[in-house]
């Protein structure tokens, strides 16, 4: 008979670490007025298995690599082409995206 593994709290304290390292209290001298920490949001997307790969193994060699942050670099950068990406949503358009997607709240 086959039982799953159970983790300790430590196990799971460490892979939470490592998809969502722990940020230490910042003092508030640290932050300069009126800046904050980003608000992250979990989305789905695919790639290609070259690019999934490449990804992984980028993880495993590379010390503190964290994909979401390539993700958003690299996201942000490509929404440089896009002007509209900047312009605001109709009103009717942005109240149903806060009324709808629990990512916002």
């Amino acid at each position: 008979m086959s039982t799953k593994p159970s983790f300790g709290n430590k196990v799971l304290a460490a892979i939470n670490d490592r998809i969502e390292p722990a940020k230490p209290v910042a003092e508030p001298a640290d932050t300069p007025a009126g800046e904050q920490e980003p608000v992250w949001v979990s989305f789905t997307t695919a790639v290609s298995k070259e690019t999934y790969m490449k990804l992984k193994q980028a993880e495993h060699w590379i010390p503190g690599f964290l994909m979401k942050e390539l993700t958003e670099a690299a996201l942000v950068k490509e929404l440089e082409n896009y002007p509209e990406a900047s312009k605001p949503l109709p009103a009717p358009v942005l109240e149903k995206l806060l009324r709808t997607s629990k990512k916002l709240r």
